[in-house]
């Protein structure tokens, strides 16, 4: 048996039905598993499926079994309880779809007598193609119950999937790890195969299960649980003492090619040291504050800053440092100099800063303080002054419990010493000039939506993207092919959250910008939500009676926490005339001041059945404003009078607007335009206008509480300014069909 084998042996587990009685009456061997951390076992949700529903709520128990290393050199059989802690997709999404289990398809069980197993180590990012594997569970498919194991490597992806190609998965292996022959790292979870080739889960999906209820608590135990069981074991030898089959992880990766000095400044030692630090930390509150220091980090070291954000679902500060792997400084034609140990070793004080300074409250201040000692320990003998420099300032002011932070002392894991330079490397000369706490502000993420104009069979194609620093694009999701008006909601839900997810960090809430046609400009996208609504609304915001588990963000209309506003997908796509600028600058410098946008008094509101005047019937009144006038409309803006004035304004610059777009009694429309001309005051100027319009939106949510304030109305915005490059403005179209034959 392979060395490979040998250490994946005791971790591996197989799944079945319990042999007391109250079992299912399914089959009692159900599929593979492996341990990810004491006590924790992963698996395929379709594998933990096979005990039913009662087992898939965590109601009913399942058999777990393993193999424990004898002092007769052998191996012997150990069983425990396990109780399946969260699945995606639930049992009930699996039969919805005839017992298609889609993916993530993960599971994490909770198995009882397993706190002393060996576990597995988790990949910190995702594998690419050709990437050697095995594939390791248990099988019986010889006819035996017994270990299978072999070979193959990645051929590719296939939407969430990995693909397998050598070696392929058989009967039992689902659930059982696959394992990248590089580094020693589980890269995926066995879930099944095709005709030619097989399908694995990418371990990374595990954020997913995040999401769940109860999700982030649990799994944000089991990957502390995983690292620190990773670091007990390097730091006390006498745990794997009494069998020397079971060799430490880390010791073993250590000799892999992946981790040789030429491949990776980052050794497996520190890699463990560092993740079990991060371990004792409170968690990002999400992928945009992970993602934001990783950039910033790149910038730093590199020298210049990349054109886009990398778009990663990384949910934990480990995945942030896997990002930085590898990584190598850019230069033309290719190559660089190695740099990952100098952005990990920077990443990683980013993170004890930003802890201190913003969370301080939910970390054991003696771990924060051996943390911040490491991380000096670990740069104050780095081979380029500058790097150690940059890292001590961002270190001073950090308070430890430990005593003064000593900068003198050499790395603490570093077997080739504090100066060593890894093969192939050349001093950096550009090197990092050491931020001056406070540090700068980070870089702004928004989200552009564009709906674009829409096709011959009224469905309108769709884009996500990400704007990061006010500049750069990085596109999230797409569809040329479109939906109906009536689907954007529910379609656009998933990437809108995967979108915001990667723009929110510290302080900072991402703005939504959506690029509308004129006719759907009275979409309520500023009342949609990231979740749907629970059967009955059970458990929404707003609910008293509710639980507080139950209260999410992202029930939440995105009105309410965030800025969200229309812009014109057809004006965008072409160079700003004049009289648009000219109109931004006014209403950029203010005081903003309330119009009317047909032209006439606000008094006479907006008539029911108004239809239009004829063509340009409002444009010489909307030219003839004040720059720093707001044209304002008691009345949607998709059709009729709406529109055709909406169009006019457009034609004459006008680049923020305010207008109803629910319908309504006439005798309202009064009462809608005092509240708009009160909101423009308090605006002042068009940067200005983001608090009261989210603050008025809050008051008109709730029906007593707008009664109250005397407000009524569903409040829309253009917020359309000509300064930015025209994002996105490519046509949205499906490709042509081929020709016969071609």
């Amino acid at each position: 048996m392979s060395a490979f084998a040998e250490m994946v042996r005791p971790s591996l587990a197989r799944i079945g039905a319990p042999g007391d009685g109250y079992a299912t009456d399914r089959d009692p061997y159900w599929g593979s598993g492996f341990f990810i951390a004491p006590g924790w076992l992963l698996t395929c949700a379709h594998v933990v499926g096979k005990g039913g529903a009662a087992v898939c709520r965590g109601e009913s128990a399942m058999s777990v079994t393993w193999l424990e290393r004898t002092r007769a050199d052998g191996w012997a059989e150990r069983t425990g309880t396990g109780t399946a802690r969260l699945l995606a997709p639930g049992l009930e999404a699996a039969q919805a779809v005839r017992d298609r289990w889609s993916f993530p398809d993960l599971a994490l069980v909770r198995v009882s007598g397993a706190d002393d197993v060996p576990c597995l180590w988790l990949a910190d990012r995702e594998a690419g193609p050709r990437t050697p594997v095995g594939l390791y569970g248990w099988s019986v498919q010889t006819g035996e119950l017994g270990i299978r194991h072999g070979d193959g490597e990645i051929a590719g992806a296939d939407a969430r999937a990995l693909l397998l190609t050598g070696s392929l998965p058989v009967g039992g292996l689902s659930g059982g790890p696959v394992l990248d022959l590089r580094h020693g790292s589980v890269i995926g979870v066995i879930k099944g195969r095709r005709t030619e080739d097989g399908v694995a889960v990418p371990v990374t999906a595990l954020s997913e299960l995040l999401d769940l209820r109860d999700g982030g608590r649990t799994v944000r135990e089991v990957l502390r649980a995983h690292d620190l069981h990773h670091l007990r074991r390097l730091e006390d030898s006498s745990l794997s003492a009494p069998f020397p089959a079971y060799p430490d992880w880390t010791a073993f990766q250590a000799e892999l090619p992946g981790h040789a000095p030429s491949v990776t400044g980052i050794g497996a030692e520190l890699r463990t040291r560092l993740y079990g630090h991060l371990a004792h930390l409170p968690p990002p509150a999400g992928a945009g504050e992970v993602v934001h220091l990783v950039e910033d980090v790149k910038e730093q070291v590199r020298g210049e800053r990349l054109l886009s954000l990398v778009l990663r679902n990384v949910r934990t500060w480990r995945e942030g440092a896997g990002l930085l792997s590898g990584l190598r400084t850019l230069q033309p034609g290719g190559g660089g100099t190695l740099v990952d140990l100098d952005a990990v070793l920077l990443y990683a004080a980013k993170v004890a800063r930003k802890t201190a300074w913003e969370r301080a409250d939910e970390v054991d201040p003696a771990r924060l303080g051996a943390f911040t000692s490491w991380i000096a320990g670990q740069a104050a003998g780095h081979r380029h002054w500058a790097v150690g420099e940059a890292i001590r300032a961002l270190l001073e002011g950090i308070d430890n419990p430990q005593g003064p932070i000593d900068h003198r002392q050499g790395p603490i894991d570093n077997p080739q010493g504090p100066s060593a330079t890894r093969e192939g490397e050349e001093p950096l000369v550009s090197e990092l000039p050491p931020p001056q706490p406070p540090a700068s502000p980070a870089a702004r993420t928004d989200v552009l939506v564009k709906v674009g104009a829409p096709m011959y069979d009224g469905r309108y194609p769709w884009s996500v993207q990400l704007i990061y620093d006010g500049r750069d694009v990085t596109p999230v999701a797409a569809d040329d092919r479109g939906v109906r008006a009536d689907e954007l909601a529910r379609v656009l839900r998933e990437p809108l959250a995967r979108a915001l997810s990667q723009g929110d960090h510290g302080e900072h809430l991402a703005a939504i910008e959506v690029f509308l046609p004129r006719r759907l400009f009275d979409l309520p996208v500023d009342e949609w939500q990231l979740l749907p609504e629970p059967p009955g609304g059970e458990g929404t915001v707003g609910d008293e009676d509710a639980e507080d588990e139950f209260v999410d963000e992202r029930a939440m209309p995105l009105g309410m926490r965030r800025t969200v506003v229309v812009r014109d997908v057809r004006r965008n796509a072409q160079a700003p005339s004049p009289e648009w600028r000219r109109r931004w600058n006014g209403v950029r410098k203010g005081p903003l001041t309330a119009e009317t946008l047909h032209g006439r008094p606000a008094a006479d509101g907006h008539p029911p059945g108004a239809r239009p005047g004829g063509r340009f019937a409002y444009y010489g009144a909307l030219t003839g404003m004040a720059d720093e006038g707001v044209p304002v409309y008691c009345g949607p803006v998709g059709g009729g009078e709406g529109l055709a004035a909406m169009n006019d304004a457009l034609r004459a610059g006008h680049s923020v607007v305010l207008w109803r777009r629910d319908r309504h009694d006439h005798e309202e429309c009064g009462a809608f335009h005092r509240q708009a001309a009160d909101l423009l005051k308090a605006a002042r100027h068009a940067s200005g206008l983001r608090g009261p319009v989210r603050d008025l939106r809050i008051r008109l949510a709730d029906a007593d509480t707008a009664r109250g304030y005397g407000l009524c109305g569903k409040v829309a915005v253009l917020f359309d300014p000509p300064e930015r490059p025209p994002f996105g403005a490519e046509a949205m179209r499906p490709p042509p069909q081929a020709a016969p034959g071609g």
